[in-house]
């Protein structure tokens, strides 16, 4: 009865563990937020979970009014997520539009951080514990039995031309790749960036299953300048690494975003990635295909 009772148990842990291998989704939470699920890995992504609001953060020049210590209305209150087992709390940069107070009041403290290098010390006066800085073109690894989880930092320009690229600061966008001995996913999350010549060099990493883009177009309104993605860099990028899918985050949530998505979606609809963009409401959850071939 008992070798029985075993051999039930290993079962069914095996039953578990194939299906959590086969399990890959994305729920968009809303701004730059997002889970991504892929295998037995979870991942939070730039943490914005202040209520919504006439002031969900200070912004310290608005991009488009060029008004100091602005604060930003949230429009679309935070979906609903399980913020248990996370392997990973995944930041482009520690801006206040990426990063928020709510975020560092809540968080568990012993949660792995990655992200930039330069910005170690801030993690560390957040008080979290566990902190993985990666500089461009650095790599992490993380395992589960046969799974592996690589992230790799990518650069990401978040203005065109300076002075607004030297004050905005260094952030990361990241090539995220999921491997079971079997099946490998491959994803570039651009962070807040604008289109520049070198992510044409992002193809060495090899076949891009998903393309995240922070939409938005911050600034494009303003004197200052655009400090991230619109539609017209988004279709450069992807003509560039031929995503299978795009799911953009980074819109409709807060009053400074100025490029509505209905833009992107008019944009690819003209192309062959109308039919690959997938635009979420906040609080859905996408499932993510794979695909057939891969260059490794």
């Amino acid at each position: 009865m008992k070798t029985l009772k075993l051999i039930i148990g290993l079962l069914l842990v095996s039953v578990i563990t194939a299906n959590a291998q086969k399990t890959k989704s994305l729920q968009w939470i809303g701004g730059p937020t997002y889970v991504l699920h892929l295998g037995s890995f979870k991942i939070l992504t730039d943490p914005m979970l202040s209520p919504k609001g006439d002031s969900a953060f200070i912004i310290k020049q608005h991009p488009t009014t060029g008004q100091l210590n602005a604060p930003i209305t949230r429009l679309i209150a935070p979906a609903k997520f399980d913020m248990d087992n996370i392997d990973v709390l995944l930041v482009s940069h520690p801006h206040a539009d990426h990063v928020d107070k709510q975020a560092v009041a809540t968080l568990p403290k012993n949660l792995h951080v990655v992200g930039p290098l330069i910005n170690k010390q801030v993690f560390n006066d957040w008080g979290w514990t566990v902190f993985t800085g990666l500089n461009w073109g650095d790599s992490t690894v993380v395992k589960k039995a046969n799974e592996t989880l690589t992230i790799t930092a990518v650069e990401a320009h978040h203005a065109a031309n300076d002075p607004l690229k030297a004050q905005l600061g260094k952030g990361n966008g990241y090539i995220i790749t999921y491997s079971n001995g079997n099946d490998i996913y491959r994803i570039y999350w651009a962070g807040d960036t604008v289109w520049f010549d070198d992510i044409a060099t992002y193809t060495k990493y090899g076949n891009i299953d998903l393309l995240i883009p922070d939409m938005g177009a911050v600034g494009s309104d303003g004197a200052i300048g655009r400090r991230g993605l619109n539609s017209a860099d988004c279709l450069q990028i992807a003509k560039t690494l031929n995503p299978q899918m795009i799911i953009p985050v980074h819109h409709s949530t807060f009053s400074m975003y100025v490029e509505p998505i209905s833009v992107l979606k008019d944009t690819l609809n003209k192309t062959e990635f109308g039919k690959r963009l997938h635009i979420l409401k906040t609080g859905q959850t996408a499932k993510l295909y794979p695909v057939k071939q891969h260059n490794f």
